[in-house]
């Protein structure tokens, strides 16, 4: 059976001249070395190519990637795969030549541990979407679903396939801070070498690599510092997590590249925490929404000035539709006459809401890149008549407290709804009939049922206000002008086998 589904996000990927430095020292490239790319890793976290992090795909694989918006995935260490004329039930073959770091085979085994890890209860990294894997030989493995599924195959990108054999006995509680992540045993394009703590990472071409071998012998992950001066200092070749003005400033330097992409399918918004009775009323949401001028925001960020404001999750072909409902306005008069219909006036004239005693009062909990527009928002909410603190946490640990202990009250973190699944839990918002809409928009194949279960859903949502959405995540990496084949894809980098270096692209005297 053919095998094309419908794109399901439309990337917007712009190209800006810029382009980097070079130079030496252990956890960077020696002088005069084109032999070695050096990644500069946002946030220091020497855990990148574990679950949370942004580089598990040079060490490990996963059953397929998706590059463009051609509605074809790309496969990986699935070979190819087969589905029944009801689309109930998905055969997958994997490659028969990968071999772990440790020379042991990687078979269907390790398929299903890993797509039954990856979705355990207890985990919940995504939803446990399939009703049942089951192996059928070393190589081959049956998926089965209650509904019929449209895009299963997509889902596989975000998901690293991992070795049963050494992972099975360890605490899946501990997952997250496992030491395999800093020291792992993959079957990726790369392998481990070594590690310096607080440094960097090295990893050299996997010889066992079952598809073209990459051109760029040596990758060092470097930590710690400001991704952009390691990049003008020239210890980086490569840096990510750059903000909008980072890489503006970056357009004036021609020894650079800068790419950047608006991801619809991660939404970023505050996450009003419903487990906190300060957030359990839709109307107390909506009020704190209208109190925010989220097209302000986006112009204090610096992003493109089209960039949609919205209230519900949708994809890009749904903005470039036009189909989006239109979002609450910013108008804090309406603001406040909805909070005073829920209780909260300002009883005491000291310019902060209260209800039976009680201030409006809360913590937002952001990560040192959502400072600017946290920043932004309290000054916002404080003119409404709210206090709202901040805290700030390095990536890891705010994803801690937002995915696993729910320790916050509010946060700015991804919630798209649509295509995630980690969100439903990390607001604690709990509406049976959404969660339904959800399943059926999201693998329905009949693309008009698709659009009817979006409208209802849409609808929910509107009234419901679970987050207050901010803007799509929008991504900044910048990369030295000897670093060749970086393509305008969805996954910007992810194919690192196809990257080469040019030495002679490196200015004289760097």
């Amino acid at each position: 059976m053919s095998h094309t589904r419908p794109a399901i996000t439309s990337v917007s990927v712009f190209l800006l001249a810029l382009s980097g430095a070079q130079c030496a020292g252990d956890g960077g490239r020696a002088e005069a070395d084109s032999s070695t790319l050096t990644i500069h890793v946002a946030d220091g976290d020497e855990r990148s190519m574990g679950p949370l992090g942004l580089n598990w795909f040079l060490v490990f694989l996963g059953l397929a990637v998706d590059v463009d918006d051609s509605g074809d995935p790309q496969p990986r260490l699935m070979d190819r795969w087969e589905d029944t004329s009801d689309y109930t039930e998905w055969t997958m073959h994997l490659r028969e030549d990968v071999r772990w770091n440790d020379g042991v085979p990687v078979t269907a085994e390790d398929v299903k541990f890993s797509l039954d890890m990856w979705t355990h209860t207890d985990i919940l990294y995504e939803n446990r979407w399939f009703e049942q894997v089951t192996v059928v030989d070393e190589h081959t493995l049956r998926m089965t679903f209650k509904e019929p599924v449209s895009n299963t195959i997509f889902t596989f990108n975000w998901l690293a396939m991992l070795p049963k054999h050494r992972l099975e006995t360890l605490d899946l509680d501990q997952i997250f801070s496992w030491p395999f992540w800093v020291e792992p045993v993959g079957n990726g394009p790369f392998r481990y070498v070594r590690h310096v703590p607080s440094t960097m990472t090295e990893l050299e071409v996997n010889p066992d690599y079952y598809g073209e071998a990459p051109k760029i012998p040596r990758v060092v992950l470097r930590y710690g510092g400001s991704g952009v001066v390691e990049l003008l200092s020239g210890n980086a070749d490569v840096v990510s997590g750059l903000t909008p003005l980072e890489a503006m400033q970056l357009t004036a330097d021609p020894r650079f590249q800068v790419y950047h992409r608006v991801l619809y399918t991660q939404d970023m918004a505050i996450v009003w925490n419903q487990r906190v009775p300060l957030f359990r009323d839709a109307a107390v949401r909506r009020a704190l929404t209208m109190s925010i001028d989220r097209n302000e925001l986006h112009r204090l960020l610096d992003y493109p000035e089209d960039l949609p404001v919205y209230d519900v999750p949708a994809l890009a072909r749904h903005h470039q539709q036009g189909v989006v409902p239109s979002p609450l306005a910013f108008d804090r008069e309406q603001a406040a006459q909805v909070f005073a219909s829920a209780g909260w006036r300002d009883s005491d004239g000291d310019e902060i809401l209260d209800r039976d005693g009680q201030e409006f009062r809360f913590t937002l909990s952001v990560t040192q890149t959502q400072s600017t527009e946290a920043t932004y928002i309290q000054d916002q909410l404080r003119r409404a008549g709210m206090r709202m603190d901040i805290a700030i946490y390095d990536r890891n640990a705010l994803r801690e407290r937002t995915d696993r202990a729910y320790d916050f009250e509010a946060a700015i973190a991804q919630y798209n709804f649509l295509t995630g699944f980690r969100e439903f839990r990390r607001s604690g918002y709990q509406n049976p009939e959404a969660t339904r809409l959800h399943d059926a928009a999201r693998f329905n194949i009949d693309p008009d049922d698709v659009a009817i279960h979006l409208r209802a859903l849409w609808k929910i949502f509107q009234a419901d206000m679970p987050v207050t959405y901010l803007h799509p995540r929008i991504e900044y990496l910048a990369a030295h002008r000897r670093v060749k084949g970086m393509k305008n894809n969805r996954e910007l980098f992810s194919l690192v086998e196809h990257l080469w270096l040019e030495e002679a692209s490196r200015p004289a005297g760097l």
